[in-house]
């Protein structure tokens, strides 16, 4: 449709008629994206009761998309972690722009870089990235407001420069891709941790303690304070697939607790795309 078309369209959702609305709705939602400027339009002088249909349906609009875009995420064998991540943010923050916290963590990577030696090994490399990220910028973990729905954001992670230790292992994760550094994700309950390896052994950092380093034995004894069993299976490298799920399960707990409803659903619908695939992932490892 051409912008007197679409404009036309818009203006119709003034209608009281329940049945013209559902239809210009089912018109503007095949339209997708292109649509979202003459609702923005209409809204600038619009009633507060029109204001509020049109947020609705740009909301829809917006949502709609974005179920696209997770439905290829999904398809994917190994998702890709940072595309999932951002497309989370623009869950809760519609318009985030993944371009900006892109080119932020490619600045980031590239000062880091130059406080890494190149012949530094997986400990040192992880150690001087650990205090970049948790020290020289000061990212820790947001004890203060553990259960904020912006922890879960990674956008908004960035932004504040507080987080969850899922999404703060997230960060950590993407700049250590950027400069191949060999770390993973672990997928302990309660607090997700780091790992790396070198030399045949297996090391762990907490994201959310400023990248302290940890042993087997004190990931142990941290989940058994924490009132989980035990299971080496918990040590194992985490992909993906899993780590997306983790941090939108998170979220969709915060949205269950606090009531909204209609988020909660949005996002286990989301959540249910995300984990489709996951034995392929597995296979891809």
């Amino acid at each position: 449709m051409d912008d007197k078309a679409l404009r036309s369209l818009v203006s119709l959702l003034d209608d009281e008629d329940p049945r013209s609305l559902r239809l210009v709705r089912e018109r503007l939602l095949d339209a997708g994206a292109a649509a979202l400027p003459y609702l923005e339009e209409a809204r600038a002088a619009s009633e507060p009761a029109f204001a509020a249909r049109l947020d609705a349906v740009a909301d829809e609009l917006r949502f709609h998309d974005l179920s696209a875009e997770f439905t290829a995420l999904a398809a994917q064998r190994v998702p890709d972690l940072e595309v999932g991540a951002l497309l989370l943010s623009r869950f809760g923050h519609p318009r985030v722009d993944s371009a900006v916290y892109r080119a932020w963590l490619d600045r980031v990577a590239a000062a880091a870089a130059d406080e890494i030696p190149e012949d530094a090994g997986p400990t040192e490399s992880v150690r001087r990235l650990a205090a970049h990220l948790f020290q020289a910028m000061a990212f820790s973990g947001n004890e203060a407001n553990y259960y904020d729905p912006d922890n879960s954001y990674l956008s908004r992670v960035i932004d504040t420069r507080r987080g969850i230790p899922v999404t703060l292992s997230v960060l950590f994760l993407l700049l250590a891709k950027r400069l191949r550094i060999p770390a993973y994700g672990v997928g302990t309950p309660g607090h997700f941790l780091l790992g790396y390896r070198e030399d045949g052994e297996a090391h762990y950092l907490d994201p959310f303690r400023q990248g302290r380093r940890m042993t087997a034995p004190e990931v142990k004894r941290m989940l058994v304070r924490n009132g989980y069993e035990y299971k080496p299976e918990y040590l194992r490298p985490c992909g993906p697939r899993d780590i997306l799920a983790r941090m939108m399960r998170n979220l969709l707990s915060i949205y269950q607790k606090t009531g909204s409803t209609e988020r909660a659903e949005r996002l286990s619908t989301l959540v249910e795309l995300v984990v489709t695939g996951r034995d392929d992932e597995r296979e891809a490892a």
